[in-house]
């Protein structure tokens, strides 16, 4: 039974040119909001990046609190902005991320210390945004994907739910859809094969240790601007249908060197770009693509690890490996004082 005070709290505002197409499309929104207990207060559909409707519960007590004071209506207002300059990003990041071919972006997830924030592609230049609320994070040092999990599995059956309404298949945005029937891997580990690495070796022995075709398959570490080691097993022979002649081993190294060169810069756009609605920086991206994910972590000022799973439906195992390796990178800096 639907919380009395959220249906209270409930907002919905629709754009002028109101379509019938969208009934349907904000009855999905609408249910995701009004059945609770997944920390998501804003909602907000847009085509070609103009806003078609959205929802929110801003004015329920559970909902975090305006940054500034600002008054519901202009908290409504810096939401549906940065929704918009998300799409924005989001499309940019799909024309970019053509080169790796693995196929455009579907799902770009940022995690802040006390909010995630997602945009599902849904079809035909339509875009989902949403905001939650995360649980404490306590004293963590690196962003914990598993405090994110509820609002991104409920984003992931939003997007599915809407795409279904045109009878589109899913895209499986997160992997979450396979995650929980791929629980034998085809390889357990990538004990018994070598790591192509390069870099200083004490991280590098960190970063070829977390790499496992059902999981991580590269991943490298950037300090200062620079890329301080790399670690990949792109040549593992369960990852061989992941290329082909005109996608070789060394064409995908040198173009995840570039995009990790890029992330940091996004990073901060992101972050500049959500400043009125969300506390902090970025310290979690996920780039979902119709092949696999890219994963940027924000380990400490100027440093990050860069991280690609190719298979989807180890996309949830290799985000949750990306912050236990940047777990492992934050003790040993302390450790040894850098």
């Amino acid at each position: 039974m639907t919380d009395p005070q959220l249906i209270d709290a409930l907002a919905e505002e629709s754009a002028e040119q109101d379509v019938p197409g969208f009934r349907k499309k904000r009855n999905l929104c609408r249910e995701l909001l009004l059945g609770g207990g997944t920390g998501i207060y804003h909602l907000a559909h847009y085509t070609g990046g103009v806003l078609d409707f959205s929802l929110d519960i801003l004015n329920h007590a559970a909902t975090p609190a305006a940054l500034d004071g600002a008054e519901p209506a202009q908290r409504r207002e810096a939401h549906r902005r940065a929704g918009a300059q998300l799409v924005y990003r989001a499309a940019d990041l799909s024309r970019r991320v053509w080169e790796l071919q693995c196929g455009g972006l579907v799902r770009l997830a940022v995690q802040t210390r006390a909010d995630l924030v997602f945009c599902n592609a849904v079809a035909g230049g339509e875009h989902v945004v949403g905001f939650g609320a995360l649980p404490s994070a306590g004293t963590e040092t690196v962003a914990d994907p598993s405090r994110a999990s509820g609002i991104d599995r409920a984003a992931a059956q939003l997007a599915t739910a809407l795409r279904q309404l045109v009878r589109l298949p899913s895209q499986n945005p997160g992997g979450w859809l396979t995650a929980g029937d791929a629980q034998v891997p085809v390889s357990a580990s990538a004990a018994d094969f070598m790591a192509y690495v390069v870099g200083s070796p004490e991280p590098g022995g960190l970063l070829s240790s977390a790499l496992r075709p059902a999981g991580l398959h590269y991943l490298s570490h950037h300090r200062a601007g620079e890329q301080t080691a790399a670690a990949d097993i792109l040549r593992h022979p369960d990852l061989e249908s992941f290329f082909s002649r005109g996608v070789t081993v060394a064409g995908r190294r040198a173009r995840y060197e570039r995009l990790a060169g890029d992330l940091s810069l996004l990073a901060m756009q992101v972050s500049r770009d959500l400043r009125r609605t969300v506390a902090g920086q970025a310290e979690r991206l996920v780039l979902d693509l119709e092949i696999g994910a890219v994963f940027y972590y924000l380990l400490a000022p100027d440093e990050y690890l860069f991280g690609v799973a190719l298979d989807q439906d180890w996309v949830t195992q290799a985000d949750l490996d990306m912050s236990a390796v940047g777990r492992q990178l934050a003790r040993s800096d302390v450790r040894t004082g850098t």
